[in-house]
């Protein structure tokens, strides 16, 4: 099927509803069948901004169909970017100097912690408590700013670690499903000086 070359502008309506709703420039493209320069173009004529890839991921995640969708992703891929699980058992040790027999060893909980911050359901937490909080800090009232250096950072007040640990969690599936780690109420913006002044600053590399 050939593309057309341009679409109505009784359809601009549409197409900036459909991109709202969390479509990717490429999606919205192929919905109407044109090339993402037309909706490129009609997104500047309308003055709506482009999202970033960033916050188009996290609005993504906003739907209950995408995000449960996600997660039967991981569960049935046991490997790779999507779906490698952090499970105890399977964590590699070499023979007094890895694993439980280091003195430094946490249960595999350093990589997992790794692997939770770097997801999008992590992001999208850490978005949502930013906005409640207005990008300040809510001990010091500092706010991030264009041109301010002030470093601000999204807080488990319900420490991130106790959570891993209180709710026994191995893998980043479970991690995903536990409700506690998502919860917006359960954060709190703090810039970084702030944040260095709470009682679990600095526990355990996997706690911050």
């Amino acid at each position: 099927m050939s593309r057309k070359l341009i679409i109505s502008k009784e359809e601009y309506q549409k197409v900036i509803d459909i991109y709202l709703s969390g479509k990717s420039m490429p999606e919205t493209a192929k919905y109407f069948n044109v090339s993402e320069g037309t909706i490129l173009n009609i997104l500047k004529r309308c003055n709506i901004a482009r999202r970033t890839v960033k916050e188009g991921n996290s609005l993504k995640w906003e739907n209950d169909d995408f995000r449960n969708n996600q997660i039967e992703k991981r569960k049935n891929k046991p490997s790779g970017a999507l779906g490698k699980k952090w499970e105890l058992n399977h964590v590699k040790k070499s023979p007094n100097i890895r694993g439980s027999n280091n003195h430094n060893w946490k249960g595999g909980k350093t990589k997992l912690a790794q692997q939770i911050r770097k997801s999008a359901e992590y992001s999208f937490w850490r978005k949502q408590v930013f906005d409640r909080d207005n990008y300040s800090c809510v001990e010091c009232g500092r706010t991030r700013k264009k041109g301010d250096r002030v470093i601000i950072e999204a807080d488990h007040i319900y420490p991130f670690s106790k959570i891993l640990d209180d709710f026994n969690i191995t893998s980043i599936d479970e991690a995903i499903s536990c409700k506690k780690l998502w919860d917006i109420e359960n954060g709190r913006t703090l810039c970084r000086e702030c944040h260095k002044k709470t009682e679990t600053w600095g526990i355990n590399q996997y706690t911050k």
